[in-house]
């Protein structure tokens, strides 16, 4: 009776009605709103529903679509795309990532028209994910700011520039040697992802910084644990559609100190780029050709920052964010290449030591006793070990998948993919299928002897991606792998407990192995094995 009472007071209430109907009124205004939004939406994007519908994939749910088949660890995510393959491989299949459409492809024939179509060169928004750290460095620029980078880049690259660091090379091979001598007498295994790293960061750094591993250790050591920890954040945002809006990771990220891990991780960069500009402009002053460079053999090598400190002068226009970028995305992706597939490759050898005596072979038959530093004519004939290196990575390809998206249609064997549907690409994907690969978890360096690449399609093996856009670092990483691999076996034979089986991999942006690379070596025997 109450309730009535006073119901029927506020509906006496002439300020009352007004009030409640133009709450009313808005009411109705946002829903109708709400709908025509949600109509035009589903009408802007009616080809790739109607797409959407024809493939075949993982369940989808609201918002947050595909993504909830892919939660758990960086260790899940690996098994599950591995499951994924298994389950809708080798054709095509959808995931939704949140609202947008992907289409995962794994048949080389797929992925030699979506890697060369001009209108599938940018990377889509999940690497913008990454433009923190690396900006718009190769990696993660737009496309008309990547075309006049990697113009520019280009040439610190070729074949004959890069074996000016074959001396660099060398060095850090001989004191990957020197470090390791403290586990000869360790009957337990260890890692020795640890050792390559050390050396590899310093080669790195060396030839894109001329950085002297001797000073600033702390400031590496910072600068390297900070990347680390940006890409476990950003891999983690992936998966999570509700930290794909800037302002919530950002908001996000306050309370996990992105800010302090930019801080850190942009350090070391500035501090370098900032004494080889004040290097680069004294030297210009007293008209000296090129930067901390002696007339002879120091002439010829340039680091990349020598590069682009030259190339800016002339022609470009980097400012020191630009150089801060490209510089860190070369070592990212040097350091990560090097350390994690001559690991890998290691740890191939002690599980296959008939492999690894012919591989030693190989090298005793090539370089013979002596202790002389490795040349490039000995790198083209280390055509087994080659071989060796191309299956760690054919097994364990760095990058698990690698994305991109359509500014327009296109067109692969009986479908045309509509524009704004982003493709995912997956080398664990298509290097594991068995029309391509026998038995493909197995480690047979005879993949990769002349006479089966020939027969298979040549985007089989797309470790360093492809088209236009492919790695640009790869015969940099090639030669510094093989310098190191060929230096550790003339002096070590390598063993281990660890069998196949007991590999598992998880996925921190580049694939890894969740355990390590756990090995024991034992002093070399300097003559062959057969």
């Amino acid at each position: 009776m109450n309730v009535t009472f006073y119901t029927s007071l506020a509906y006496s209430n002439p300020l009352c009605v007004f009030w409640q109907t133009k709450v009313e009124l808005v009411g109705y205004v946002i829903i109708i709103f709400l709908s025509i939004t949600w109509c035009r939406i589903k009408w802007n994007r009616r080809l790739i529903d109607r797409f959407a519908a024809k493939i075949p994939g993982p369940p989808s749910y609201p918002l947050i679509g595909s993504l909830l088949e892919f939660r758990g660890t960086s260790q899940d995510l690996v098994a599950k795309m591995i499951k994924l393959n298994e389950q809708y491989g080798p054709e095509p299949c959808k995931i939704w990532l949140g609202s947008s459409l992907a289409l995962y492809v794994m048949k080389p024939e797929d992925i030699q028209i979506i890697l060369n179509n001009s209108n599938a060169l940018d990377k889509g928004k999940f690497f913008k994910f990454f433009s923190g750290a690396f900006g718009e460095g190769l990696s993660t620029a737009a496309v008309p700011k990547w075309k006049l980078h990697r113009r520019i880049i280009s040439p610190f690259f070729n074949n004959s520039h890069i074996s000016t660091f074959l001396s660099v090379f060398n060095e850090k091979s001989v004191a990957l040697i020197c470090n390791l001598q403290k586990e000869l007498n360790n009957t337990e295994s260890f890692d020795i992802y640890g050792y390559v790293f050390t050396i590899s960061v310093d080669g790195v750094c060396e030839t894109s910084l001329e950085y002297n591993h001797d000073v600033q250790d702390n400031e590496k050591t910072e600068f390297l644990d900070s990347m680390t920890k940006f890409t476990e954040l950003v891999t983690m945002r992936i998966t999570m559609p509700w930290l794909y809006p800037d302002f919530i990771f950002n908001i996000y990220g306050k309370f996990t100190g992105l800010n302090q891990i930019y801080e850190k991780l942009f350090k070391f960069p500035n501090k370098i780029i900032k004494e080889k500009k004040f290097q680069y402009a004294q030297k210009k002053k007293t008209s000296h050709s090129s930067l901390n460079l002696t007339k002879n053999e120091k002439k010829q090598r340039k680091t990349l920052l020598d590069v682009l400190l030259e190339i800016n002068n002339e022609e470009a226009n980097f400012s020191n964010k630009d150089l801060r970028d490209e510089v860190l995305t070369v070592i990212f992706g040097g350091v990560e290449s090097t350390t994690i597939t001559t690991s890998f490759c290691i740890l191939m050898l002690a599980i296959h030591q008939d492999i690894q005596d012919k591989v030693y072979d190989e090298i005793y038959q090539i370089m013979g006793e002596g202790d002389r530093i490795v040349t490039i004519e000995d790198t083209v004939k280390f055509v087994y070990l080659e071989q060796c290196i191309k299956e760690t990575l054919r097994l364990y390809p760095l990058g698990a998948v690698f994305m991109r998206y359509l500014q327009d249609d296109v067109k692969i064997r009986n479908y045309t993919i509509p524009k704004d549907t982003t493709v995912i690409i997956s080398p664990i994907g298509t290097h594991h299928l068995p029309e391509l690969y026998p038995n493909p978890w197995k480690y047979n360096p005879d993949n990769f002897n002349p006479e089966k690449v020939a027969k298979r399609h040549k985007y089989s093996f797309i470790a360093f991606g492809g088209g236009p856009r492919n790695c640009i670092g790869e015969k940099y990483a090639m030669l510094f792998i093989k310098v190191l691999l060929s230096t550790f076996l003339r002096n070590y034979s390598v063993h281990t407990k660890c069998k196949m089986s007991d590999i598992k991999l998880k996925f921190d942006f580049i694939m890894k192995s969740v355990h390590g690379y756990q090995v024991t070596i034992r002093p070399r025997e300097r003559k062959p094995t057969y």
